[in-house]
């Protein structure tokens, strides 16, 4: 019998969550998500990081000096392999988004910086601590985030953020885009 692997993240057959209708507070697991690392080389990071922001359909995430998470939802377009060094974690990390009126209210249940004010403005990413968990977040819209999170924690957060956001009635769902 031949083996066969399929592609699946371990939130989409759980029986931590069932069908839900988007509230005004809404959590998705970003399934199809592309998540690269990259490291620019010495000398390199204004390059690097002009042609990814130039870059068609790639969000850049600031994680370190000259290091970003790239999100898209295709290829990463080629870089230099002089200049930087570019890995494919999609397997390894996972990408939810976190929409509403009470969002801030959410995360701030978890984090320690405060993303109320003005610590994480529109179009800006940071690396923190959820509870126990390291995630980058990123402040996409005034009231959505994006946050990206190991693969092997995912279900973890997912509960952390569920439980975050009960009194606010955060609904979930599983979406390709």
């Amino acid at each position: 019998m031949q083996d066969m692997m399929i592609s699946r993240h371990p939130l989409t057959d759980s029986a931590v969550h069932g069908i839900e209708m988007p509230g005004a507070n809404h959590l998705e697991l970003v399934e199809s998500a592309r998540i690269y690392t990259v490291q620019a080389f010495r000398g390199q990071n204004a390059a690097i990081k002009s042609q990814l922001l130039n870059a068609p359909d790639v969000s850049l995430r600031f994680v370190g000096p000259g290091d970003w998470l790239a999100v898209t939802f295709n290829a990463l377009p080629k870089v230099d392999p002089s200049a930087a060094l570019v890995v494919d974690q999609s397997h390894g990390r996972t990408l939810f988004r976190l929409k509403g009126p009470d969002v801030v209210d959410i995360l701030m249940k978890g984090v320690a910086i405060d993303i109320a004010g003005e610590a994480l403005p529109v179009g800006m990413s940071a690396n923190m601590a959820f509870g126990h968990l390291t995630i980058n977040v990123a402040r996409t819209g005034e009231n959505e985030f994006e946050i990206v999170g190991a693969r092997s924690f995912a279900e973890s957060l997912y509960h952390d953020l569920k439980m975050a956001g009960r009194e606010f009635a955060l609904s979930f769902a599983v979406v390709d885009r």
